[in-house]
């Protein structure tokens, strides 16, 4: 089967190099095209830390992939994985490989970690094959094993290039460095490559914790340490929204980082109303609700990596929630297939700060789709808490799709969003 797609041309045109061979296959995939090829192998491992990827495959492969940060199948001589490539895991479902093919992710760093991570995998004297469209890097991919192994050029079509390596003998590729930790309220979370803000805490998602927390309190909780306007944004003054209005008394919530967040007064909602972290990342919304004593919560991402940082962290800071593989809203079944109880598959609570970018392009159609069907999961007197970057105009949206929206924080740059199913 010809690849239309320029990346998986450009490996279909240098199949000597992988044909008859155990292969091991990572990175960004971005075409199911790459299934057929894989005919040619003795055998096959894709690992992907995509799940819409791994759906795309497993659909493929007549089989249907569960929702937990692990999983596999396995269809003749190829073996699907969905995996963060720096789980352990991995040891026991795939075998040395003769030659080690990566896809080049949109950052060097991400590449770099994938190289590290799966680097044990590969026979000595086996080959690597380091795969990207120049916009992406690929014309200096040769950067990642400078040093280290014989690289050269093996191909270049359609702005990809293609370089060859053997790792030189006892070399060993470096991990692009450990992420600091970020704290929120006393807790105490570890960072993963690849995630979204990594290393830091994110202003907008910063600015939704303190509103939330606020908001679901029965009085009021005094800012900590930090004045009012502190580490939530910049704004000096009058806060503005997306449409320059004033934000009205709630501009900056007070900032709770240095708050324990067991101490803050008594939670609004039942500790068993089911709530639900969408695009959790390392998982510090989920987080900071269970730290509530909330016991229902579910912390969802479209990542491997995200879902495996999530539940690291539930476990060092002595948490329990759930994780489950999904992209933005997850369905009835979706949780029924994961193993999670949640009546109706409807939340009392949604809080996301959701993602704006699919590889280096920009869009938010999912998350507009999102906001289009959120009251669907939401029970009857059910929230959406929503923090979005003002130049993306959540506000009509949300307006259309809810009966009452209103504006619990707002800066130059961010705008916390409450949405109500009904107007009580």
């Amino acid at each position: 089967m010809k690849a239309d797609d320029p990346l998986v041309e450009v490996f279909e045109r240098n199949r000597a190099v992988w044909e008859h061979k155990k292969v091991l296959i990572a990175g960004q995939i971005t075409s199911m095209q790459i299934l057929p090829q894989l005919i040619g192998t003795e055998q096959a491992w894709v690992v992907t830390d995509n799940f819409e990827t791994a759906q795309g495959l497993s659909a493929m492969m007549g089989a249907k992939l569960g929702r937990s940060d692990f999983e596999s199948i396995t269809r003749k001589h190829v073996h699907l994985i969905f995996a963060d490539c720096a789980d352990e895991r991995l040891k026991e479902h795939i075998e040395p490989v003769e030659v080690l093919v990566l896809f080049l992710n949109k950052t060097k760093s991400l590449s770099q970690n994938l190289l590290f991570s799966l680097q044990d995998h590969l026979t000595p004297g086996g080959a690597i094959l380091l795969i990207g469209a120049n916009s992406m890097g690929g014309k200096s991919a040769d950067s990642l094993v400078k040093g280290k192994a014989d690289c050269y050029k093996l191909d270049t079509a359609r702005k990809c290039t293609v370089f060859s390596a053997v790792p030189h003998e006892g070399a060993r590729f470096a991990s692009p460095g450990n992420l600091r930790t970020v704290s929120y309220g006393g807790l105490e979370l570890e960072q993963s490559h690849g995630l979204f803000s990594q290393g830091e805490l994110d202003g907008g998602t910063l600015m939704l914790l303190n509103a939330m927390h606020r908001d679901l309190s029965i009085t009021p909780p005094e800012p900590a340490a930090a004045e009012a306007a502190g580490q939530a944004g910049s704004a000096s003054g009058a806060a503005f929204n997306a449409c320059g209005k004033d934000a009205g008394p709630a501009g900056l919530a007070p900032d709770l980082s240095t708050t324990k967040l067991q101490s803050l007064p008594q939670c609004a909602i039942a500790p068993t109303d089911p709530v639900l972290d969408l695009g959790c990342g390392s998982g510090i919304i989920g987080l900071s609700l269970a730290a509530r004593g909330l016991t229902s919560v579910v912390c969802s991402d479209i990542s491997a990596t995200a879902l495996r940082a999530a539940q690291r962290n539930a476990a060092s800071n002595g948490q329990d929630i759930k994780v489950m593989a999904a992209n933005m809203l997850p369905d009835a079944g979706d949780f029924e297939a994961a193993g999670i109880s949640i009546p109706g598959g409807k939340f009392k609570i949604i809080a996301t700060n959701p993602p704006f970018h699919q590889g280096a392009s920009r869009t938010t159609a999912q998350t507009l789709n999102m906001i289009a069907h959120a009251r669907e999961h939401l029970t009857a007197d059910g929230v959406l808490y929503l923090v979005g970057n003002n130049c993306l105009h959540y506000e009509e949206p949300l307006n259309e799709a809810f009966d009452k929206v209103e504006i619990l924080a707002s800066s130059t740059k961010f705008t916390v969003f409450k949405a109500s199913a009904s107007k009580d």
